[in-house]
């Protein structure tokens, strides 16, 4: 069954708030049983957040453009996750505000489009330009929820991250584009979080944060939720930004395993591929390949996996330490052509702790211009013949425990 939101009320002029009429397709589907909530075509219709329901597929037309309100004081208030113990941002236990788009304890839901004319709108610069003191909101966020589908849409204007995924099994995301000012705050496009089973590909991202980071919570609140995320696949994007990675970390304290991302064209980041903890985090990151990348433009480090993200979370005690230093091991770099990169630092940034040490790192066929390496407790391979700049770990003496590729 469809249910046409103008047939609830909604004019779609661009002008009058249609919350009312979203509200009310929305509840016909979860009184039917499941439906179709459709957005007509040639419309601009302005909401409030909404809360979606199970079994329903909310269709935004070709031509169509959801608008979120650019009133900070009609983004109803939430509590931070909880493996995080507060919004990202903005003190100790502090709440944040709600995603336009928002489900929690879902099942069998689809956003879908009909490709790039089919826009859900943040209305970001209301919110860049302001402070808050709580965190900003998402454009779609699913909580605890399962079999996802957001598939051929454009996504825009965010107000913060574009896509949160807490603890949710089976996410698939498709064809989505996501462009905000490369300036903009934290407008990451993709944040699987303490999440399983996510494949998220054939898309592009422009904007002013990572392309992708896959979290699994901070510090003392990470580690006593306990979820991971794993079995994770990315695959088939264009990423450009003044971040634009694919990150893991650094909200990392649940741990993260079964990563996979390949096929990535870079244009412009602060590094391809980036793993980013602190020692205060606890968790673990095992089994990560990244492979087929072609690295252009602009670029911080070409890879940079980095042990000196200190950002404590506030809202844990003053005397909270992880049961166990932090784990990074089996992450491998394969066929990585950055030749064509703009370096501006290093080549190759692998910089571990004293406890918590990165180990079994492997590279094969990976090419950078000649920007060096830094270097600090990182062992693995690195295949002779197939990897520039060369040596790994330049300036180092052989047999150190602080640096060894062999």
């Amino acid at each position: 069954m469809t249910f046409d939101v103008r047939k609830y009320g909604a004019k779609g002029d661009g002008e009058t708030e249609d919350t009312e009429a979203f509200e009310a397709a929305i509840s016909a589907v979860s009184k039917a049983g499941s439906g179709i909530v459709l957005v007509p075509a040639n419309g601009k219709y302005l909401i409030r957040p909404i809360n979606l329901t199970s079994s329903m597929e909310l269709y935004i037309q070709g031509g169509a453009t959801i608008i979120g309100v650019a009133d900070h004081n009609a983004w109803p208030i939430i509590p931070g996750a909880p493996n995080m113990g507060q919004g990202r941002n903005n003190g100790a236990h502090s709440p944040r505000f709600t995603s336009l788009i928002h489900a929690e304890h879902l099942s069998d839901v689809t956003i879908r489009g009909d490709g790039n004319s089919s826009v859900l709108d943040g209305n970001g610069d209301y919110w860049w330009d302001r402070d808050f003191p709580v965190t900003k909101g998402h454009l779609i966020e699913f909580m605890y929820s399962k079999n996802i589908k957001i598939h051929d849409i454009a996504m825009k204007g965010s107000p913060f991250w574009n896509n949160h995924f807490f603890d949710c099994d089976g996410v698939h995301v498709r064809g989505v584009s996501i462009s905000a000012p490369i300036d903009s705050d934290s407008t990451d496009g993709w944040d699987p979080d303490s999440s399983s089973n996510v494949l998220i590909e054939d898309s592009w991202y422009v904007g002013g944060d990572d392309c992708v980071a896959i979290k699994s919570g901070w510090d003392c609140y990470g580690v006593e939720y306990g979820k991971p995320s794993v079995n994770i696949t990315v695959r088939n994007l264009t990423c450009h930004g003044q971040f634009a990675g694919i990150a893991i970390g650094s909200e990392m304290s649940g741990g993260v395993d079964n990563v996979t991302v390949s096929n990535i064209r870079f244009t412009m980041a602060n590094g391809a591929a980036k793993i980013k903890w602190a020692e205060s985090r606890g968790g673990y990151v095992t089994n990560v390949r990244f492979q087929d990348f072609l690295v252009q433009g602009p670029v911080g480090d070409g890879l940079r996996v980095d042990g000196f993200y200190d950002s404590r979370n506030p809202s844990c005690s003053d005397d909270w330490k992880p049961p166990a230093p932090p784990r990074i091991s089996n992450i491998a770099f394969v066929n990585i052509d950055g030749r064509d990169a703009d370096i501006q630092d290093s080549s190759f940034h692998f910089k571990g702790g004293d406890d918590s040490p990165i180990e079994g790192v492997y590279l094969e066929n990976v090419h950078f211009p000649d920007n060096g390496w830094d270097c600090d407790h990182v062992s693995g391979t690195a295949k002779r013949g197939t990897v520039e700049p060369w040596p790994p770990c330049d300036g180092i003496e052989p047999g150190s425990p602080m640096a060894l590729f062999v």
